[in-house]
């Protein structure tokens, strides 16, 4: 009987302790869940470059920037010089900035923040949906900055936050059409349309430069061509010229023995 009661008392502890090890997993997996749905979110983060000790953040005043919204491109200048992060006042003074998608480009021009000192921005209305970039040229407090290419933040589609959908129809029961799934569909066909648009114009500045360094590749085989040519008829006439002087004096010289056996 002694043996018997210890072994039900094993699986009573064995039992117990299948159960706090099942909680405990589960306690687990809830919590990795949640951590995950709370860190796990889309980012929208301005991109910071450092050049020597000048320091430049840019990106869109209003995130996620949306295709056919108001919005500017923000660009944030600190000195880093001695170790301290200062806001240059009159940053962009001297600076060339450029709005570039794919190999469409368009000059903005910057105007100070009213939020905080160093802080420029430029308004915008981007058009198309995909990836936009600003090209900076200059200089800032004795800094070079030479074909810096920063990437803003992508442009999407209004068809995530709009509502209701402007081509959804609503049932008489409350029930919603699957119009939105088309919408989201759209969007992203948009978006892909988009950047095939973006790589064709790529591909086509590709090819301007391919031709343009053909017309010149052409343009020097010419000018060899003519500078050869050139050095050819100098060549024959010094030969003529050579040729003329070897006949001029055999005449001469003939003269010249003819006059002596006359005497």
């Amino acid at each position: 009987m002694r043996a018997k009661n210890i072994s039900g008392s094993e699986k009573v502890m064995k039992l117990d302790l299948s159960v706090i090890l099942t909680l405990t997993t589960f306690i687990i997996l809830i919590t990795f869940v949640v951590f995950s749905l709370y860190i796990i979110r889309p980012a929208f983060a301005h991109i910071t470059k450092q050049f020597g000790n000048i320091k430049i953040e840019v990106g869109w005043s209003d995130e996620p920037a949306l295709v056919g919204q108001l919005n500017k491109a923000i660009v944030d200048v600190n000195s880093t010089a001695g170790g301290n992060s200062s806001a240059v006042i009159n940053a962009l003074a001297d600076m060339s900035i450029v709005a570039k998608y794919g190999s469409v480009a368009k000059p903005l021009d910057f105007v100070p923040s009213e939020q905080s000192e160093g802080l420029y921005e430029s308004k915008m209305i981007p058009t198309r949906i995909g990836s936009y970039s600003l090209m900076l040229n200059g200089t800032i407090k004795g800094q070079t900055i030479t074909n810096a290419e920063i990437p803003l933040d992508e442009v999407e589609g209004t068809q995530k936050l709009s509502f209701p959908d402007s081509g959804g129809i609503s049932g008489g029961d409350g029930g919603i059409s699957s119009s939105g799934t088309n919408n989201n569909i759209g969007s992203k066909i948009q978006g892909v349309v988009s950047q095939l648009a973006n790589d064709i114009d790529s591909t086509k500045a590709s090819i301007d430069i391919l031709a343009k360094n053909n017309s010149n590749v052409q343009k020097s085989i010419q000018d060899s061509k003519n500078s050869n040519d050139r050095s050819y008829m100098v060549g024959m006439t010094g030969i003529g010229a050579g040729i003329a002087g070897i006949v001029i004096a055999a005449i001469s010289l003939s003269s010249r023995k003819a006059a002596i056996g006359l005497k």
